[in-house]
């Protein structure tokens, strides 16, 4: 197993990218959430919660995106299936041009990671999850025009594959089934020369085919990948990330994963998103409590879905 290694001057009162890795400093909060897919109300609702964040904490807040911003569903409402959630436009363009406008109103306060949907147009294999022919790789390419395109593609380039914020938290887009790799070789990861492949194929790629792809991993992967990503001698304790809905909103898998949910595939009122202290050092994902570091995207209907069970009974 390669060793551990501490990358130099990494600094810890403001964020930093090495490479593909992301760092955020333990201070204020960070809102988290995953997998939009084009729905630009879910974003819209979580940027007005990062912006409450900025309220609270007096300026100290991040807004983290786990990937997967582009490419959602192109049914009707009355073609729509029932396992895709709440129903919603793909406006990919939009959710993309409004991102780049908050990361521009606030610099390193807003990030996001590259998911496998972004990695189809710099590298990866085409997505086709929603629609064929064409993939959505291509539908999204042809509706913006070449000249959007090269601007997207030079902005999925930047991006980093995971992100250790705070004391010992991380964040990636899939389940973190990484094998072998290291600090090093993930700081280091080329996003292109994968586009000739399978999804099937892009599963065995180390590192690109297991943060993007892989939906679920052993408790002593984790461990070990925690151990291999550990910087400044600041243990990493628990792991976050998306990719892989989650019907109830939010699932925890032993006491190092986390996986949850904040827009596709869920009704409305089972959305979440996260808000961590990131001065407090979660030792497990045991301390992250729905209503206070899991928050529904939707408040009222959220209160209302849970208030529905016992109206009836009564």
């Amino acid at each position: 197993m390669p060793a551990a290694s501490t990358p130099p001057s990494i600094s810890l009162v403001e964020p930093k990218q090495v490479g593909k890795v992301l760092h955020l400093p333990a201070s204020g909060r960070a809102i988290v959430c995953t997998d939009l897919h084009g729905n630009l109300p879910d974003f819209l609702a979580v940027v007005e919660a990062f912006r409450q964040a900025l309220v609270d904490n007096a300026g100290d807040a991040y807004l983290l995106i786990t990937g997967d911003l582009v490419h959602g569903p192109r049914y009707s409402p009355r073609n729509w299936p029932e396992h895709l959630g709440s129903f919603y436009r793909d406006q990919t363009e939009e959710v993309l041009d409004s991102y780049l406008e908050l990361r521009e109103e606030f610099p390193q306060r807003v990030f996001t990671l590259i998911g496998n949907h972004e990695h189809s147009h710099i590298g990866g294999p085409d997505t086709r999850k929603f629609h064929k022919d064409p993939s959505e790789t291509e539908f999204l390419e042809a509706t913006v025009g070449a000249e959007k395109t090269e601007v997207y593609k030079a902005f999925f380039r930047t991006l980093p594959i995971t992100c250790i914020m705070g004391k010992g938290v991380i964040a990636t887009h899939g389940a973190p089934r990484v094998l072998s790799a290291g600090y090093d070789e993930v700081s280091q990861v080329e996003y292109g020369g994968h586009d000739h492949l399978t999804v099937r194929e892009m599963l065995a790629v180390p590192v690109l085919g297991e943060l993007f792809w892989a939906r679920n991993s052993g408790p002593l992967a984790v461990r070990r990948f925690l151990r291999r990503m550990e910087v400044n001698d600041q243990p990493n304790h628990i792991v976050i990330y998306g990719h892989d809905p989650v019907r109830k909103g939010y699932l925890r898998e032993g006491d190092e994963q986390l996986c949850f949910s904040t827009s596709f595939g869920l009704k409305n009122e089972k959305k979440v998103y996260l808000e961590l202290d990131l001065t407090r050092e979660y030792k497990t994902v045991r301390q992250l409590r729905y209503g206070i570091d899991i928050i529904p995207l939707y408040p009222d209907l959220a209160a209302a879905r849970r208030r529905r069970p016992s109206s009836a009974s009564g």
